[in-house]
């Protein structure tokens, strides 16, 4: 994948951010999920996670940042989201640090908009370390909760688009 993709899909969600939600666009969450694993923050494909128990996830993957309930509920069912919203750092020196974010998506019922623009945002963030600097600096800087977070999103919103 080419570092600059994820800006590029994080630029086509903004542009596209009306038709998703009033479901005249798809969401791939493919794509998303493709984005997700070439970061390799996960050891295992994203959606290996998604299906997980929140209980096995939290002894076995999670950064515990994530609001999980635990217990056999799978992941795919967190509401929390924990948005990447900031880098700072030398990038020449590798030195990055990324700050993050709590966002409920299902505060007021779920709100599908709320979800692209966590998922647009973090992949703009996440896109502008890529084009400058490449996937080295992901493993060992972004927080697992984070990019778990993205594909959560990308799954609830395909999700809900199937639904009438």
């Amino acid at each position: 994948m080419e570092p600059t993709a994820i800006s590029e899909y994080a630029d086509w969600l903004e542009s596209h951010v009306d038709d998703i939600v009033s479901k005249r666009a798809a969401l791939d969450e493919q794509k998303v999920y493709a984005i997700v694993d070439a970061l390799k923050v996960l050891p295992e494909p994203v959606q290996t996670y998604l299906t997980m128990s929140q209980e096995k996830y939290y002894e076995d993957g999670s950064s515990h940042d994530l609001d999980l309930d635990g217990g056999s509920a799978p992941v795919s069912e967190v509401h929390d989201r924990l948005m990447v919203n900031h880098v700072d750092g030398v990038l020449p020196e590798n030195t990055v640090h990324f700050t993050y974010n709590h966002e409920d998506v299902y505060q007021d019922g779920y709100a599908p908009r709320r979800d692209c623009q966590i998922m647009m945002y973090a992949l703009e963030v996440l896109g502008a370390v890529a084009g400058v600097h490449g996937f080295d600096l992901f493993a060992e800087n972004v927080k697992a909760d984070a990019v778990v977070s993205i594909a959560l999103s990308a799954k609830t919103i395909a999700d809900w688009q199937q639904t009438n």
